[in-house]
């Protein structure tokens, strides 16, 4: 009986210790989860204020893309999508080279095929979808779209 009564409670205190520690790693998750989504908001808001530090409106058009074409200021359009990469340099698997051949101009090609220099619309390798994850975290508009 005695030895019952310990494997029971050694068994009770595995079951408990889990159930505490999926509870912690849940939560860490949500919180992280949270701050990913405020910092994204809070990147685009910062980005626009500083290209637009009136607070007027602004669109997105081609030419504003354009002036947009160094490491240190890299807009790209994707897909009749605007991003701001600037703060991607230096973490982009393929180096920062691969990403400032295309900055300020139409990459749609570039980065269907994962190659900067892409000239025609012949099927190429594509980024994974954790890359267009990724991608979604420096979105600032849709081409032509006026944004305060």
């Amino acid at each position: 009986m005695k030895k019952l009564s310990t494997v029971s409670l050694f068994i009770f205190g595995v079951v408990l210790i889990s159930i505490l520690t999926a509870g912690l790693v849940f939560y860490q998750n949500k919180q992280n989860s949270q701050s990913s989504v405020v910092s994204s908001a809070n990147l685009i808001k910062n980005t626009i204020t500083k290209i637009n530090p009136s607070g007027g409106s602004l669109i997105l058009s081609i030419e504003e893309l354009s002036k947009h074409n160094n490491q240190n200021d890299c807009w790209l359009l994707i897909n009749g999508k605007i991003y701001d990469i600037t703060s991607f340099f230096g973490s982009h698997p393929g180096g920062d080279r691969a990403m400032a051949l295309t900055c300020g101009t139409d990459a749609t090609l570039a980065y269907d095929k994962k190659d900067p220099n892409a000239t025609n619309t012949t099927k190429g390798r594509g980024h994974s979808s954790n890359a267009q994850n990724m991608l979604n975290d420096y979105y600032l508009g849709d081409l032509n779209q006026i944004i305060k």
